[in-house]
C-alpha cells in the first residue's frame, strides 16, 4: 500500500527529539502558512480539506466561522488528525489531549485569502510545561504545509502571541494542570459519553458539536462552538489591530476554535473535563492585550457556564 505523505512526514515524530536541531525559542499561536490568495475563502478551504485528506490526515470537521457583526469578510475551520500524531501527544497522559486536534483556519481580508494554522510547538510547551516536544511539533507543521503546498507558494510566518515558552502568565494564567476543569463523572463508557456530547449539544445559547474524536480506547476529544461566541472573540482579537483597510484583522483567529471537551476512562466509566475558559482564551488570544480582557472579564465565565450546562444536559 502506497505511504501517504502525512505519515512520510511525521515517521520521525516518534524519534529522538534531539536528531532535529535548530527550533526558533520563539513561537507564535499562530503559524501563516499562505496569504494574499486571489481565490474565496470557500474554494480554498474545500482544496485545502482534499489537499488533507490526500495527505493522509483524517479531517474530524469543517465549519464556517462566526464573524464579528458588520463584518463582510468569511472564515473557515478545518480540524484533522492523523494516527502518528495522536500517538505522540498522548505519549504524556490522557490529559494531553487538549492538544491533539490541528487546525487550519481559512480567512479574507483586503489582501485576499489567507491560510493559518495553530502552531502545536506553541501548544505543546503550554501543555507539557517544558520543550520536549518542539522537534515533533515543527515536523508537524512542516507536514502540514507540504500538504498545502497544491494551494500556492506556503511559507511559514509566526504569527498571534509569539512566547518564548509554554507559560501563560498575568492575570488568569497559570500551568496547565491547574486548569483542567471537572465537569461530570459518568458510569458510561468513553465512546458513549462522547457520542452523546456530539449527538446532544445544541442548546439555545448557540452551543453545537462539530467532531467526536476517537484518540483511543481511553481518551475521547469533542469540539463544541458557538458562531455568536466567535464573532465576539474574532472582533475583540482585532480590536487593537484594526485599520481602515482591514477591520476585522481577528478573523485571523479563527482556529482558536471549536473548544474541546475530554472524555477520559475513570474506573468503569467516565470522566469530561474542560479547560478553564479564561486560561484558554490566553492560550490563544493573549496578543489582544489586558485591556481587551479587562472590558470582556465576564465572557470567559460565561462561555464556561454554558458548555458545562449543555454537557451536563447532555450526558445523562
Amino acid at each position: 500500500m502506497k505511504r501517504s505523505l502525512v505519515f512520510l512526514a511525521l515517521v520521525a515524530l516518534l524519534a529522538p527529539a534531539g536528531l532535529v536541531a535548530g527550533v526558533e525559542k520563539t513561537q507564535g499561536v499562530y503559524v501563516t502558512l499562505l496569504s494574499g490568495l486571489k481565490a474565496d475563502v470557500a474554494g480554498t478551504a474545500a482544496q485545502a480539506e482534499s489537499s488533507l485528506k490526500a495527505a493522509g490526515f483524517e479531517i474530524l470537521g469543517s465549519f464556517e466561522n462566526g464573524v464579528p457583526s458588520g463584518c463582510g469578510e468569511k472564515a473557515r475551520t478545518i480540524v484533522f488528525a492523523s494516527p502518528a500524531w495522536t500517538t505522540e501527544v498522548l505519549s504524556g497522559g490522557g490529559d494531553k489531549a487538549f492538544g491533539l486536534p490541528m487546525r487550519i483556519a481559512v480567512y479574507s481580508d483586503a489582501s485576499g485569502v489567507s491560510v493559518s494554522v495553530v502552531n502545536p510547538v506553541s501548544l505543546l510547551r503550554t501543555f507539557y510545561g517544558s520543550d520536549v516536544k518542539d522537534a515533533a511539533g515543527v515536523q508537524a507543521v512542516d507536514a502540514v504545509a507540504a500538504a498545502l503546498a497544491p494551494l500556492g507558494a506556503v511559507s511559514q510566518k509566526q504569527a498571534g502571541q509569539l512566547r518564548e515558552d509554554g507559560a501563560i502568565g498575568g492575570m488568569g494564567g497559570g500551568a496547565f494542570p491547574d486548569k483542567i476543569i471537572p465537569v461530570l463523572v459518568s458510569a458510561k463508557a468513553p465512546s458513549e459519553v462522547a457520542e452523546a456530547l456530539r449527538t446532544g449539544i445544541a442548546d439555545a445559547n448557540g452551543w453545537r458539536a462539530l467532531y467526536a474524536y476517537k484518540a483511543s480506547e481511553d481518551v475521547f476529544v469533542v469540539g463544541l462552538t458557538n458562531a455568536k461566541t466567535e464573532g465576539r472573540a474574532f472582533g475583540i482579537a482585532g480590536e487593537k489591530r484594526a485599520t481602515v483597510a482591514n477591520r476585522f484583522p481577528g478573523l485571523d483567529h479563527a482556529a482558536a476554535f471549536p473548544i474541546e471537551v475530554v472524555v477520559t476512562r475513570k474506573g468503569d466509566g467516565s470522566s469530561v473535563t474542560l479547560l478553564k475558559e479564561m486560561w484558554r482564551m490566553k492560550l490563544y488570544f493573549q496578543d489582544a492585550g489586558n485591556w481587551a480582557f479587562m472590558k470582556n472579564m465576564q465572557m470567559p465565565g460565561d462561555i464556561q457556564n454554558e458548555i458545562e450546562a449543555a454537557v451536563r444536559k447532555a450526558v445523562r
